[in-house]
């Protein structure tokens, strides 16, 4: 309340005839609200860690938003593809479907309606390796992301 009683008396201060005004202040606390509300929506991700040939989970899901989810996109940015690449979309009534060419290592585990994009990723080789982003496309407030680094151990060596 201080931040819109201060830009109130300010402004005021230029055009006091509007000022006077309770709708006014009214207003001001409520786009105060609205700002607050969208800064709170979260997209969580992580760094993941995986050994050759192992399985990683990339983790994505949304909070603390009330939105409409109309889309899931994964893409990906790798040793194999450096340039951004589309990877997977997820819709809520066609489901999880791969965008240029299929890969059956990744298998979409999320569930949209709870608004989770989360992928299980099997079989990681190094050309793997990279940054995976999980865009979510919400209504209203638009694309919300995050990116995920994906990053390989070597293998592990075994001696007899």
């Amino acid at each position: 309340m201080d931040g819109a009683a201060s830009f109130c008396g300010s402004f005021c201060h230029n055009i006091p005839s509007i000022c006077d005004s309770a709708l006014l202040r009214v207003l001001l606390v409520i786009v105060s609200l609205l700002c607050a509300d969208v800064e709170a929506l979260q997209v969580i991700g992580g760094s993941v860690t995986v050994e050759q040939g192992g399985t990683a989970i990339l983790p994505c899901y949304v909070i603390d938003t009330t939105d409409d989810l109309t889309q899931i996109t994964w893409q990906r940015r790798t040793r194999e593809k450096p340039h951004n690449d589309n990877l997977l979309t997820v819709l809520p009534r066609e489901g999880a479907q791969f965008v240029n060419g299929g890969d059956d290592r990744f298998k979409y585990i999320g569930n949209f309606n709870n608004k989770n994009g989360t992928l299980q990723f099997s079989n990681v080789a190094l050309k793997d390796e990279g940054s995976y982003t999980c865009i979510f496309t919400l209504f209203p407030s638009g694309n919300q992301k995050t990116e995920i680094p994906l990053n390989l151990l070597g293998m592990k060596k075994h001696f007899i």
